[in-house]
């Protein structure tokens, strides 16, 4: 009677532990396509820095197939005048967009140029929107 006892508990223990380590083997899968997704979209922004030092113009990029996920860049650049100063100030607007299976990362970056400074002025912005 003994060992019948010993071994259900420990059948019990060992299905115990293969759920905890199938609940935790994706949670590790699902963090680490989050990860993917944001490396690649904050690789579409260093593309858009790139760029926008090339050329001010307003450009998109993608959606292209990278590391098994897909990437939308865009840049687009406006000019806010001051009518108090009369000063014009360029904003440069990067947007990063990565999808990676179930998981959406989108990347801002916007910069100010201009307004009698010759100083890069910068706002960073992450946008998290999974579907898990």
């Amino acid at each position: 009677m003994t060992v019948v006892i010993v071994i259900s508990i420990l059948t019990m223990f060992e299905a115990l532990m293969a759920s905890r380590m199938i609940i935790d083997a994706n949670a590790t899968a699902k963090r680490l396509v989050t990860h993917r997704a944001f490396y690649l979209a904050d690789g579409g922004i260093q593309w858009g820095r790139r760029r926008l030092s090339q050329s001010t113009s307003n450009t998109t990029l993608g959606p292209i197939s990278v590391g098994g996920g897909t990437l939308t860049v865009q840049n687009q650049q406006t000019t806010i005048r001051n009518t108090y100063s009369l000063t014009s100030v360029n904003v440069y607007k990067i947007t990063s967009t990565a999808v990676v299976g179930e998981a959406t990362r989108q990347v801002e970056e916007i910069r100010y140029r201009g307004g009698g400074t010759d100083k890069d002025f910068f706002h960073w912005r992450e946008t998290v929107a999974d579907e898990f």
